[in-house]
């Protein structure tokens, strides 16, 4: 089964990210987005820094070789730019807007990696997204497609620059020479921290936030931002960026079951109809892995 390695790394990854929702409404109702993200990159920061497990001489080649630029531009894209905007996206619009704009990156990622990386772009790959963006838009719409009127542009309009930021990470991520996956993703978060820090003192204040905030911050920041990074970065790391990315179309779905759970909302029959489409979006794509080890074995 070594083939399902990434797509289950990159299910997995898929399942925590679902939470999103759920943490950024409830972990914002007492703080505003610049302490949450500050916080949330603090949080990740340790929390992946713990997970680096390597001999002195080994960190000290680690150290040494890292294209810490890199790293920086990567931190910016993926784990401050990225969450800046959503987070102000979820603060201040329409959750279900929000969501549509958050997950077109999944489809940017692979037509970015296809421009930039020359990955192959075949039917598979376009039907897959494709299936896996009708699941999405049928969940957040309910069946009706008149129910988003994106009313607040200006402010999805950041949502979606920074799904492009978050496209341009999970692409150029692949690039980079990592001697150790949990020191560049720990690299990633600490630019990350400062980058947060520095826009924290510029537009809000450094303040410690109350008990319930932190619990919230500390699962976001330890498992759902943190944790997950060494998992996705996993995943494109042993799969082209293409095929990783439509499974992604599975977490607003699972987004929505949430928010039915937590929030005492109904769960109708075109949810049931768009799990069974984003499940299909993944399983072309593990089909069609799984063919290529059968041509390669025969």
């Amino acid at each position: 089964m070594r083939i399902s390695s990434p797509v289950v790394l990159a299910l997995l990854c898929v399942v925590v990210w679902s939470f999103i929702p759920v943490v950024s409404r409830v972990g914002q109702l007492n703080i505003d987005s610049f302490q949450f993200l500050f916080w949330t990159n603090l949080f990740s920061t340790v929390a992946v820094g713990l997970t680096i497990n390597l001999k002195k001489c080994t960190l000290i080649s680690v150290v040494k070789n890292t294209n810490y630029k890199f790293t920086m531009v990567l931190g910016f894209l993926g784990c401050f730019f990225y969450y800046l905007c959503l987070y102000y996206g979820y603060a201040h619009a329409n959750s279900i807007e929000v969501l549509v704009v958050q997950y077109t990156w999944p489809a940017l990622t692979a037509i970015i990696a296809t421009i930039l990386l020359n990955e192959k772009f075949n039917l598979s790959k376009l039907l897959s997204i494709f299936i896996g963006l009708m699941a999405t838009l049928l969940v957040i719409t309910k069946g009706d497609f008149s129910n988003v009127d994106f009313s607040d542009s200006a402010v999805l309009s950041i949502v979606f620059i920074g799904a492009i930021s978050f496209a341009l990470f999970s692409a150029i991520s692949k690039k980079e020479r990592r001697y150790d996956v949990s020191f560049s993703i720990f690299m990633y978060f600490f630019w990350a921290s400062i980058f947060s820090l520095i826009a924290l003192l510029v537009w809000s204040e450094l303040l410690i936030p109350d008990t319930r905030s932190l619990f919230v911050i500390g699962i976001n920041g330890v498992i759902i931002n943190g944790l997950s990074y060494i998992l996705w970065i996993n995943a494109l790391s042993k799969a082209e960026a293409s095929k990783i990315a439509p499974l992604v179309y599975i977490s607003p779905v699972l987004s929505v079951i949430w928010v039915t759970l937590f929030f005492q909302e109904d769960f109708t029959l075109i949810y049931s109809i768009a799990v069974v489409l984003a499940i299909f979006s993944g399983l072309l794509v593990v089909r069609q892995d799984v063919n290529k080890v059968k041509s390669n074995n025969t």
